[in-house]
């Protein structure tokens, strides 16, 4: 019994010191990187430039909504072919905000408001860490008309 309180007695420190190692194990913060990804997305709809906005996006990304209550389903090259190249005439009005980020390893995800002047959207994007480069692949959102 003896022996087996010393050998818990040098255990102890040990396995406090290794658990605090492990813990303070610096962990890359990913979160520069994925506001970047998502700051293409944001100025995509700042200038209109589909060029812009297809950076913030996998190639085989999507978008989801519900329209008329069915889900429907929007392909990327819809999407982008569907920008006019030229920021809204109501720009100025417009805003525009990441809410918030979350990530884990290699997936993301991420809230945006869009507060237009005759609508607000509240994105949710799913974002991957694709060959070193963080990249929407769903884009889900809700639009409330004002």
């Amino acid at each position: 019994m003896r022996m087996n309180r010393l050998h818990l007695v040098f255990a102890l420190p040990v396995a406090a010191i290794l658990l605090s190692a492990f813990a303070l194990r610096p962990q890359a913060d990913e979160t520069d990187a994925i506001r970047e990804a998502l700051q293409y997305y944001l100025d995509g709809h700042a200038t209109g430039d589909p060029e812009v906005m297809a950076k913030a996006f996998h190639p085989s990304a999507r978008l989801q909504y519900i329209r008329n209550g069915e889900v429907s389903i929007r392909s990327l090259d819809d999407y982008l072919g569907g920008m006019s190249g030229e920021p809204a005439p109501d720009e100025a009005e417009r805003e525009r905000r990441i809410v918030m980020i979350d990530y884990d390893g290699t997936a993301a995800v991420a809230r945006i408001e869009l507060d237009y002047p005759r609508a607000f959207f509240a994105d949710y994007m799913q974002l991957l860490k694709v060959e070193g480069e963080w990249k929407i692949v769903n884009k889900i959102f809700h639009i409330e008309r004002k």
